[in-house]
């Protein structure tokens, strides 16, 4: 049985660089503080117990001189890598939104192809589907679903399939038999989910639509449409 599609995760990446921050600033704060460390303690050896404004001015001279380069550089990197990170994740982002929605926003046509509805009453059959699909009631969703499936079980066994329901017949269809066998198995579980939950499934219009994209892929292999 094919594995339900899942959207791509961007839970790795986003821990990866999430991660290579914290590390470059905490370099970055080992760096700062063991050049303050330093210093201080060169002025208390170096010093002495001078006036407060010695030492002020013997503290602010060092960090300019040895600790304020540094630490531009440090940040200069820093900055660098957070600006390529950033593009990155703009990158991922765009690929990401682009694949859900071909995932959970297929485009669904109004109306099927031009054709004599008297000669192909299969295509008038699926006009009814893409109406249900199309209507803003939960029932007619529903219809659509289970219709489409009923439309699918009576398809493949003009095609020699069998098995007491469309599950059994799935179960032995191979790939090679016809691509789309992953996109009628997920299919086939939204219907069944609508059938067998006891009304707790929550169907929503983007999920009816979704579903009967995939059959509509799996009739046009099978040169139904």
């Amino acid at each position: 049985m094919a594995e339900e599609k899942k959207p791509p995760s961007t839970s790795g990446s986003n821990s990866n660089i999430k991660t290579t921050e914290y590390l470059l600033f905490l370099l970055a704060g080992l760096v700062l503080i063991g050049a303050i460390i330093t210093a201080l303690l060169n002025l208390v050896g170096g010093l002495g117990f001078g006036s407060l404004s010695e030492i002020w001015d013997s503290m602010t001279s060092y960090f300019f001189r040895h600790i304020w380069p540094t630490w531009k550089f440090v940040a200069a990197i820093i900055s660098a890598l957070a600006f390529v990170g950033i593009i990155y994740n703009e990158w991922q982002l765009r690929a990401i939104n682009i694949e859900e929605k071909k995932i959970y926003d297929p485009s669904i046509p109004n109306q099927v192809a031009d054709e004599n509805p008297a000669s192909e009453p299969k295509n008038e059959k699926w006009k009814n589907i893409i109406k249900y699909a199309n209507s803003n009631n939960l029932s007619d969703w529903q219809s659509a679903i289970i219709e489409a499936d009923i439309m699918l079980e009576k398809l493949l066994r003009t095609k020699g399939y069998v098995g007491d329901s469309l599950g059994d017949m799935l179960k032995s269809a191979k790939k090679n038999d016809f691509v789309t066998l992953d996109e009628a198995w997920e299919a086939h579980k939204v219907r069944n989910a609508i059938v067998h939950s006891g009304g707790d499934f929550k169907l929503t219009e983007r999920e009816t639509k979704r579903t009967i994209a995939l059959f509509e892929k799996v009739f046009k292999e099978l040169k139904m449409l």
